[in-house]
């Protein structure tokens, strides 16, 4: 628990953009916390989503726990008397450096366009449609967000943030998202990693994303 200490996450509202390297889980885990925001934009019942948090080792989970209890929202006042939730990312080790072979670029371009879905319990209700030039996602807390998509590669392509619907979220629009799948799992899913390009944040998420 001590490493804790030496760890740096970001709590913003509704998700937050960091991770953590372990070696106890083959690709990607997440801790859910769900909590409310009063309307004096205070934190209260906040605890832990067990369903929703695939990252079984308690230890972290209480640790997650401590560290957003203490941590401090963005933008609390635009999150008053209504319930959210914060997402802390845990990743296998081996994808620091990790990058997709060659060989298999050209496999990508199967996720070029069509209906996706996000392998997180956390956006388990969130749908996107990606076609040439456009990405729409609908569905869960996050409601119906607008991206302009440019496929840098057969493997890489570049998100830019056009329309965010909640306004704790508008700071975040104009946004340049790269991506980049670093492995295929099979013919529908892949998992990649992303960051913001365009700011000042070195924070990069993992995660599973499949097609439908």
């Amino acid at each position: 628990m001590k490493r804790l200490l030496y760890l740096v996450f970001i709590i913003i509202p509704f998700c937050s953009y960091s991770q953590t390297f372990v070696d106890d889980i083959d690709k990607v885990a997440v801790v859910v916390i769900n909590y409310c925001v009063d309307e004096n934009g205070k934190q209260y019942d906040i605890k832990i989503n067990q369903e929703k948090s695939t990252y079984k080792h308690e230890g972290w989970k209480q640790g997650c726990l401590e560290h957003f209890k203490k941590g401090e929202l963005i933008y609390p006042m635009k999150m008053t008397n209504e319930c959210w939730q914060s997402v802390y990312y845990f990743v296998n080790s081996k994808y620091k450096t990790y990058q997709l072979p060659e060989e298999d670029r050209s496999k990508c371009k199967v996720f070029h366009r069509g209906k996706f879905k996000y392998e997180n319990p956390a956006y388990s209700e969130t749908i996107m449609k990606r076609r040439k030039n456009q990405q729409i996602e609908k569905g869960g807390l996050g409601g119906r967000q607008v991206y302009k998509i440019k496929w840098i590669d057969d493997y890489k392509y570049e998100l830019e943030t056009i329309k965010l619907p909640l306004e704790k979220d508008k700071h975040k629009e104009g946004n340049l998202i790269s991506v980049e799948i670093i492995e295929v799992l099979d013919t529908s899913t892949y998992l990649y990693k992303a960051q913001i390009t365009n700011k000042e944040d070195t924070n990069i998420v993992f995660g599973l994303i499949t097609k439908l």
